[in-house]
């Protein structure tokens, strides 16, 4: 019941905020969840997308902010990132203890969620936007999705900071990234445990509670007071990540 609970409120505030479903959920569950970093990550994937796939069927139904060879770009660097970063990652997690592996997940997501907070807040007023070529939205989605769980929030700072990209087009090539690099990751997955998931028991729990929040996160009642509702994600989510790299540090 309890991944049912984090599935659901890691996609509702995640989908409001637009930085990601994962922004909340992986922190919690390195926090609440005697799992394997390895098993956190394939189920952070699969939440992931069921919460971007019911995005992506509601954004569909209005005009697109990003021009079809944008998406493209995206949409291929995103797949090529998610699955080079997936095989980078397993290698490399297979190397160090659990401890360790928290703790520098915990502290590369705190970094990657801070970013937003740190561009749209003091250094919007210093730092312009470059307006580079969009050809360059490959190397972005190459880049965020490498390091998968801060693809979303990753993507809207380089969105805006290369491109001077307003919020539906950075909003929208974030849910782009986060969509097909999740796909890339879900097939390396697959590949690796012989077309059988982990962890099923908790799936069933944690997939229906990303449906159903990302559903209420899209309910126009709600999204009327997404601003204090993403302040408060933001925050909640660099406290979880800190109290676990302390946990994992003090080990």
């Amino acid at each position: 019941m309890i991944y049912l609970i984090l599935g659901g409120v890691s996609a509702f505030f995640g989908l409001l905020s637009g930085v990601g479903a994962t922004t909340l959920l992986r922190p919690l569950l390195d926090a609440v969840s005697p799992l394997a970093p390895a098993s956190v990550a394939a189920l952070c994937t699969m939440a992931t997308l069921c919460a971007a796939l019911v995005a992506a069927f509601f954004a569909l139904n209005h005009a697109l902010p990003l021009h079809p060879d944008e998406l493209l770009l995206l949409a291929v660097g995103a797949a090529l990132g998610g699955v080079l970063g997936d095989l980078a990652s397993a290698r490399f997690f297979a190397m160090i203890t659990r401890e360790s592996a928290m703790l520098l997940q915990n502290a590369l997501l705190f970094t990657l969620i801070a970013l937003p907070s740190l561009y749209f807040g003091p250094l919007s007023r210093t730092v312009a936007p470059m307006r580079l070529s969009r050809l360059l939205s490959f190397a972005v989605a190459l880049l965020g999705s490498f390091l998968a769980f801060g693809a979303e929030p990753l993507t809207l700072t380089l969105y805006f900071l290369l491109f001077g990209a307003d919020g539906d087009e950075g909003a929208f090539a974030a849910l782009t990234v986060s969509l097909f690099a999740m796909v890339g990751k879900l097939l390396v997955l697959l590949i690796r445990q012989r077309l059988v998931l982990p962890d099923a028991d908790v799936m069933l729990w944690l997939l229906p509670g990303a449906v159903i929040g990302a559903l209420l996160a899209l309910w126009p009642a709600v999204r009327r007071g997404r601003s204090s509702l993403s302040t408060l994600l933001l925050r909640l989510s660099l406290f979880t990540s800190l109290l676990n790299i302390a946990a994992a540090a003090l080990h």
